[in-house]
């Protein structure tokens, strides 16, 4: 479509499209910021102006530690409540992040609580397991993951906690 408006420009749809949504996603990430960002209450939305609105001097505060925020002081960003409801829901808040240590502790936390179920069950079914020694693998007590077993571990972990929601 490009080509017939402008048949020798030269342009590329796809690589323009795809620079434009990132431009506009970052964009709105900024101005989401400074509407829905911790300490920024002082920040307003005007419906009419398509514009974030706020007191000379929370601007200037704000600026002098979000320098990319000033083109937005006095520029209508009019996609915002569009791009809003598609961002905004795929948005990292920093509830429920995880480390990476935390999500190996949780998996093992889950291993151990899954083998004493099991083990509880046996019990109680009368049917504990006649074992010797000689077959209990005794490097279980600090298990040493290959990276596949781990990745895989990590991925029916989150496989899991996506069913509770």
């Amino acid at each position: 479509m490009l080509e017939k408006v402008l048949p020798n420009a030269m342009l590329m749809g796809k690589p323009n499209l795809e620079s434009r949504i990132r431009t506009l996603k970052r964009d709105w990430s900024i101005v989401y910021d400074m509407l829905s960002g911790k300490n920024n209450s002082g920040f307003g939305w005007d419906e009419h102006r398509q514009l974030v609105v706020a007191e000379d001097t929370m601007w200037n505060s704000y600026i002098n530690s979000h320098k990319k925020a000033a083109q937005f002081r006095h520029r209508s960003f009019p996609y915002y409540e569009q791009l809003t409801a598609i961002y905004a829901k795929d948005r990292a808040t920093g509830n429920d992040a995880q480390t990476t240590a935390d999500i190996i502790e949780e998996i093992n936390a889950e291993d151990v609580a899954a083998t004493n179920t099991h083990e509880e069950r046996n019990y109680f079914h009368g049917s504990e397991a006649d074992v010797s020694l000689d077959d209990v693998d005794l490097s279980a007590t600090q298990p040493q993951l290959s990276r596949n077993q781990l990745e895989t571990k990590v991925i029916l972990h989150f496989q899991r906690r996506k069913k509770d929601f």
